[in-house]
Parts: C-alpha cells; sequence; structure tokens
C-alpha cells in the first residue's frame, strides 16, 4: 500500500498495520489501572483491543476451529509480539516528535482508494469488517512509521562506490548486456541502488528494533495474557519473550 513491502520492516509491520488495536494514551473514568494488555508509558493495548484485532487474524486459519489448537496459540503469541512492537515504534515516533499531517493522510488515502474501480474499495471494506475510520487510522500509522525509519534508519545506510561494484556484479552484469538504450541503462542504474538500498535497511533493521527494545521496555499483563492464551496450553511470555516471539 504504502512504503516498500521488500523491507524487512514492512514484512514484520504488515500484521500490525492490518489489525491496528485502538490504543488509548489515557485510561478513561470506567477504566481500571490493571486494565491492560500491554503497556508503554501512557500508551496500552486493552485484552479487548487485542481479542478484536485476533478475530481478523483467525480467518487465516479457516480450518482451526479450536481455539486451542497449536495454529492459533502461535497466532496469539505472533500477535502479542506484533502488537508489542507496534508500541515501541510508536512511541518512539512521540519522542522524536515525528507527526502525520491532515494533508498527506488525506493523499494518501486518496492515491489508495484511485487503485480501485468506483465502488470496489468501499466493498472492500465492508466484506472486511473494517470501517473507514478505522482503515484510516491504519493509513496514518504507516506514514507514521514509514517517516519514523526515513528519519532514524535510512541515515544510518551508507552505500560506497565498492558496495554498487560489487552488487552489480552479483545481481546485474547479465542483465546490463541485454539493454539496448541509455534510457533503459539509467533506469537499471536506478534499481540497482534501491535493491542495494533495501537490502542495508534490511540489515540494520533488527539491531535497530533491538536497540529500542531496551529502550523501551514494554509491560504484559500477565494474569490478563493466562485468559487470553488459554492456562495450561499457552504459557504466559515473560516480558523479554513478548519482544522475541515471531522471530
Amino acid at each position: 500500500m504504502i512504503g516498500d513491502d521488500n523491507f524487512r520492516y514492512g514484512r514484520r509491520m504488515g500484521i500490525i498495520l492490518a489489525l491496528l488495536a485502538v490504543l488509548a494514551c489515557n485510561p478513561s473514568g470506567s477504566e481500571r489501572p490493571e486494565d491492560y494488555l500491554i503497556r508503554l508509558g501512557d500508551l496500552k493495548v486493552t485484552s479487548q483491543d487485542f481479542l478484536q484485532a485476533f478475530e481478523l487474524v483467525k480467518t487465516a486459519y479457516p480450518g482451526s476451529v479450536d481455539p486451542n489448537s497449536p495454529e492459533l496459540q502461535n497466532a496469539r503469541r505472533q500477535l502479542l509480539h506484533e502488537m508489542t512492537l507496534e508500541l515501541i515504534l510508536l512511541k518512539r515516533s512521540e519522542e522524536l516528535e515525528i507527526k502525520v499531517s491532515q494533508a498527506e493522510l488525506d493523499a494518501a488515502v486518496e492515491a489508495v482508494k484511485a487503485d480501485y474501480p468506483p465502488g470496489v474499495f468501499e466493498q472492500t471494506l465492508v466484506e472486511s469488517t473494517v470501517s473507514f475510520e478505522t482503515w484510516k487510522q491504519r493509513v496514518r500509522l504507516r506514514l507514521l512509521l514509514d517517516k519514523l525509519v526515513e528519519v532514524e534508519l535510512r541515515p544510518q545506510v551508507v552505500i560506497t562506490a565498492e558496495d554498487l561494484e560489487a552488487y552489480y556484479d552479483r545481481n546485474y552484469r547479465g542483465k546490463a548486456s541485454m539493454v539496448d538504450s541509455d534510457q533503459k541503462l539509467e533506469r537499471l542504474k536506478e534499481t540497482l541502488v534501491l535493491d542495494l538500498r533495501r537490502g542495508k535497511t534490511e540489515e540494520a533493521f533488527d539491531s535497530w528494533i533491538e536497540g529500542l527494545k531496551q529502550k523501551y521496555p514494554v509491560e504484559v499483563n500477565v494474569p490478563q495474557w493466562e485468559r487470553i492464551a488459554k492456562p495450561g496450553l499457552a504459557a504466559p511470555p515473560s516480558q523479554a519473550e513478548a519482544g522475541e516471539t515471531g522471530k
């Protein structure tokens, strides 16, 4: 949709962006302090948020009618990991004061809708049981996370002439021999640089995320997780495990 799915961060964020929970920055008057599943500062995901998101996850497992099946147990833990990562990235965005303007959001929304024939986009949302406003917030989050990566991760990616030469020899020398115009050659060079940058960004992503996990430890409400994960069938993850699940 927005951003490049070839990036590892894009792949790992896929579930998060498709299943964005409603994050409450401050508990309402009717909520108790312990009414959270995972929490990082004033950001939290409640058990209800998690269960609502998991209803969508389950659609990928049509044959798993047993709620305690290994497939669904693993899917629960994966979703917990994804939501934990989401809180960390949102917290980092807040600290760096990274924001998405209304104009940026509107432009992104219109760009996505323009790819659909008339009426098909709206029908797709209806069939997926996702409201338009909820979907817009998912788009906003993706834009926010793309900005965060641009600010923090891309400056770490340095491409040298030696890198380009080696990458060209490994991946493009055969293709270049088939190029029959200067214009196609320029496009090939642009593609080479983009591909190399993707690969280096992917390599840098893991160490960047590990550093953020250390800086922003997420608290898991173990009793709440036990009720969700079914006692005796899926042991509640420790705080460290919550960040490691899904690798």
